[in-house]
Formats: structure tokens, C-alpha cells, sequence
């Protein structure tokens, strides 16, 4: 799909609820009608037309419509965002998206055999700081609005699941996220359930909320690493829920739930990937319903910094074979795009990401010297 011209308007984007309801309510109707224009306007946005094939397929008599939606095209853009960046590999596509504010983020979209699946942001940047991930390097500059965060999808097509795996914790971005998945799966538009749509976590506090009020939603745990201690070195932001804390927030996610909780586990040659990290692994998720995807390293410019690798594909069999010896359940992620840099972890603004990597690593040899002195 090509960039937005209308993106350099600085009217509100036909996302923006908000405004929608406030524009519905000045025409004099209640702000239920709101929710009907949202449903008849996304029908043409997902097959990539503009204004006149809105009107021709919002215009149908079941939705019930007052005859306003000629006068949105004067109040509304289709898009506040645009594609400044295509990249395409096989089955792969990563948008480089400008924002009105001047950042930049990244989505990607992923064709399998029988479905298209987008991985979304959620922020620009990340405050969580894995240090195997591209997009923890930049640190965070800003959140992403619900509006900013569908148009996303948008500009992906017709798919039949959303991922929040892109740039960013979407827990910490909780409001705009799930108002976004609310969007998203609202009847009569997208044609998503919220059982397709999938929130990644590092585990912070908002795991809980999540899952009191989305327990639909599905969740993925970003775990990599059985112990607090290692954990905490792959992911410093783990310091706010120790591992009790988190164990106890999945399994309150877990009652009632039928089918796993995805654990992601990031395997990094020598670092994570070792018989004991097995073994303490199953001790830590052997009575749980959960599934461990295991994910080799996509090398990105943490590999430098840190000396992080992929480790071979016989040491990641190996893993995962001594985990499913003890019970557990695993499956390896087949990657998509790792060539345009669009796999997990690879996903950053390059230069913003160089300078805040070289800060990181600076910082982390300086923590190491005085933990060991």
C-alpha cells in the first residue's frame, strides 16, 4: 500500500474515537452513531480505497447510517501516519511508518499458507532495555495513540491475526493499547476476535489488569531466562516483578484458560542455552499450562555491544529436546524477514539505536566492574 498524502493534514485521523464522538455529537446525534460510521468506514479502508469506495460501502442500508458521512471527508484524514519505508522478503513485508510528531516505527506483516498475521508497535522505542533487542537500545521517545496503532493495520490489508510484538511494551502503553484491541475487534469492522490478537510482555505490573479486563486477549510472555538473577542481566526492567511475583500473575492469567501461554525464550549461545538453564527451566514451568517458544538470536546491533550469538541449530534442538524430555511443551518460531531486519529483536531506528547501544554496553561494563570489585 502506498504512503498517505493526507497524513500531512493536521485534521484528527477517522481512528481517532475521540474526535469521531466529539464530530458526531456537534451533528446533533448521540455518540452511539459514532460506532456506526466507525463500522461503515473500515470495510474500504481494508480493501486500500480511498474516500469514494468509503462512501460507496459505508452507505449500505443495515447500517442505518443519518446521511453524514459525505461530511467527514472535510473533518477527518484516512490516515495521520504514512509508509516512507517498504522492505519485502519472502512472505515478508516491514512498513517504516513516519508518525505526525517525526518519529518513525516499525510493523511488519507476516503471509503464511493460510493466514496474514501484522506485527504491530506500540511505542517508539522501548523503556523495558532486553539487552539482546534492537528496540531497547533506543530507550523510549514516545507512545503511540490508538489511532496511530490501527492505522497500522490499515496499511497492512485484510489479516486474520495482530501482534503486539512490534517496537515497544505495549503494557505500558496499557489505555491507548487496549482501546486499540477494542477497535480492532469491535464488531462489524476488522472481523478479529480478541482470542487473534496477541500482547507481548516483559511481565509488569498491568499483566494483571490485562488479565481482569481482556482475558480473551492472548498473551506471550517474554521470559528468556529461568532464573531472576540471569534474567535480570537479559532483562533489566525484570527488577519491578521479580520472578515470584511474575509466576504468580500467570497463573492468575492461566485460570480458566483452556489452550497455553505462549513463554518466549531468546537462546543466545552460551549465555541461556546451557543444560542447567534447561533443568531450571522445567523446574520453574512444570506445573504450568504453558508452551516454551524457543527463539534463536536474530544477531542485530546488540551482537557488538554485548557478544551476543545465535547459537547453532543442533545446540537449539538439543534445548528444547531436553525440555520436551522433562514435559514441557515447545515449538522453535520459524522467523520471517530476518534478511530486511524484520525479525524478533531487529526492529529500530538505526542511528537513534547505534548511539543509545554504545551508551548501553558503556554502562553495562561499568555495572560489571563494580559488581566483581
Amino acid at each position: 500500500m502506498a504512503s498517505r498524502p493526507d497524513a500531512e493534514s493536521k485534521a484528527p485521523g477517522i481512528f481517532d474515537e475521540g474526535a469521531l464522538i466529539r464530530w458526531v455529537e456537534g451533528q446533533g446525534y448521540p455518540a452511539s452513531v459514532a460506532s456506526k460510521v466507525y463500522r461503515a468506514v473500515v470495510p474500504g479502508i481494508k480493501s486500500g480505497g480511498g474516500w469514494d469506495e468509503i462512501f460507496a460501502l459505508g452507505s449500505r442500508p443495515q447500517l442505518q447510517l443519518p446521511p453524514i458521512l459525505p461530511s467527514l471527508r472535510r473533518e477527518f484524514v484516512l490516515f495521520t501516519s504514512r509508509i516512507v519505508e517498504t522492505l519485502e522478503s519472502t512472505n515478508t513485508t516491514k512498513h517504516v511508518i513516519e508518525l505526525r510528531s517525526g518519529h518513525r516505527v516499525e510493523s511488519v506483516v507476516m503471509r503464511h499458507e493460510d493466514r496474514t498475521t501484522v506485527c504491530v508497535s506500540s511505542q517508539v522505542g522501548c523503556q523495558m532495555g532486553c539487552t539482546f533487542c534492537a528496540t531497547g537500545t533506543m530507550g523510549i521517545l514516545a507512545d503511540l495513540t490508538a489511532c496511530e496503532i490501527v492505522e497500522q493495520v490499515a496499511f497492512a490489508g485484510k489479516v486474520r491475526n495482530v501482534v503486539f510484538m512490534g517496537m515497544g511494551e505495549p503494557l505500558m502503553n496499557y489505555d491507548n493499547v487496549t482501546k486499540a484491541v477494542e477497535m480492532l475487534t469491535a464488531s462489524g469492522s476488522w472481523e478479529l476476535r480478541r482470542k487473534s490478537v496477541t500482547i507481548s510482555t516483559v511481565g509488569v505490573p498491568n499483566f494483571r489488569k490485562l488479565s481482569r479486563e481482556f482475558p480473551e486477549v492472548q498473551v506471550a510472555l517474554s521470559l528468556h531466562a529461568p532464573t531472576q538473577a540471569l534474567r535480570e542481566c537479559l532483562v533489566p526492567a525484570a527488577r519491578a516483578m521479580p520472578m515470584p511475583k511474575l509466576m504468580e500473575a500467570l497463573d492468575e492469567h492461566l485460570v480458566g484458560k483452556k489452550y497455553p501461554v505462549m513463554l518466549e525464550y531468546v537462546l543466545l549461545k552460551d549465555v541461556n542455552d546451557q543444560p542447567e538453564h534447561a533443568e531450571q527451566l522445567v523446574e520453574l514451568l512444570k506445573a504450568r499450562n504453558v508452551m516454551v517458544n524457543l527463539i534463536p538470536y536474530n544477531p542485530n546491533l546488540t551482537a557488538e555491544t554485548y557478544g551476543y550469538e545465535q547459537p547453532s541449530k543442533e545446540a537449539t534442538r538439543a534445548f528444547g529436546a531436553r525440555l520436551v524430555k522433562r514435559g514441557l511443551r515447545v515449538r522453535e518460531r520459524k522467523e520471517f524477514g530476518s534478511e530486511i531486519a524484520a525479525a524478533c529483536g531487529q526492529l529500530a531506528l538505526p542511528l537513534l539505536a547505534l548511539l543509545a547501544a554504545a551508551a548501553a554496553g558503556a554502562a553495562l561494563l561499568a555495572l560489571s566492574s563494580s559488581s566483581s570489585s
